[in-house]
């Protein structure tokens, strides 16, 4: 007898829930919801919220940056990038950040036309360490010595060349390469303004020089139209005035003359 009711309990739930479709659409759409928010939640990790900078925040972030350390590697061997200078250093401590300067596009190309390596390669570089210390290790202890590695590695016989920059940290690198970019750009455009000075200078002498010729031309068409009409008239400064000066002699060559002749 207990049993009966509940059976009808369940039949009247089924009953309802199949009069109202929409009732099952609404929890199938929460239960995808759910779902697709977990699998969200599995493939992008939640950020954590950021509050307002606080002074003790502003400490810590500058105590983390006194505690770093730079290395800059004079050169960098060819056609290395900078994943592969990350792992190789990762070995000995912390690395944070790494910057190579890549080679002039010109070189690359003019490399490339010749049927060379393609690959990009790379001038310099710098490379902060999470700790000063170990970065000062690793330059006195890595500098002149081969990196290492399998024999068959490209880079086995190359060496280090490691240089620890006391007192120097990353927000000086970022000012120096701002800094060499507006050099550039203010080199380039005065470049550029010399480059339109002259052109404007070439093109104002040559229409000057046109006019003059054009005037004279007009001029010494006036004067012989009546005696040789087609005779070409004379350029500017084609007869040049040769002008001749008596000579005196010298002092010295009519003295010794009459020396002479007094001796005779």
């Amino acid at each position: 007898d207990s049993s009966e009711p509940e059976v009808d309990a369940d039949s009247n739930q089924e009953g309802d829930a199949d009069s109202n479709p929409e009732l099952d659409d609404d929890s199938s759409h929460e239960v995808n919801a759910d779902s697709s928010h977990g699998e969200e939640q599995d493939s992008v990790p939640k950020k954590k919220a950021k509050g307002p900078l606080t002074v003790s925040k502003l400490k810590k972030f500058q105590s983390k940056q006194d505690e770093t350390g730079v290395v800059y590697i004079s050169r960098v061997p060819p056609y290395m990038k900078p994943e592969k200078v990350r792992h190789l250093l990762s070995k000995f401590g912390e690395v944070l950040r790494i910057f190579l300067t890549p080679e002039d596009p010109a070189i690359r190309k003019k490399r490339k036309a010749m049927g060379g390596n393609k690959r990009q390669s790379y001038v310099d570089g710098w490379v902060e360490f999470a700790d000063k210390k170990i970065a000062r290790r690793v330059a006195k202890a890595l500098n002149c010595q081969p990196i290492g590695g399998k024999q068959a590695s490209f880079y086995s016989s190359d060496l280090w060349s490691l240089k620890y920059l006391s007192k120097f940290k990353w927000h000086h690198l970022t000012e120096k390469v701002a800094h060499d970019n507006a050099v550039r750009k203010h080199k380039l455009q005065t470049e550029i303004s010399q480059a339109k000075r002259e052109r404007d200078f070439f093109l104002e002498k040559v229409e000057q020089s046109r006019r003059l010729n054009k005037k004279q031309k007009m001029s010494a068409e006036r004067e012989g139209k009546g005696d040789d009409g087609g005779a070409e008239p004379k350029r500017f400064n084609e007869d040049k005035v040769c002008r001749t000066f008596r000579q005196v002699n010298p002092l010295g060559a009519s003295s010794g003359g009459g020396g002479g002749g007094g001796g005779g």
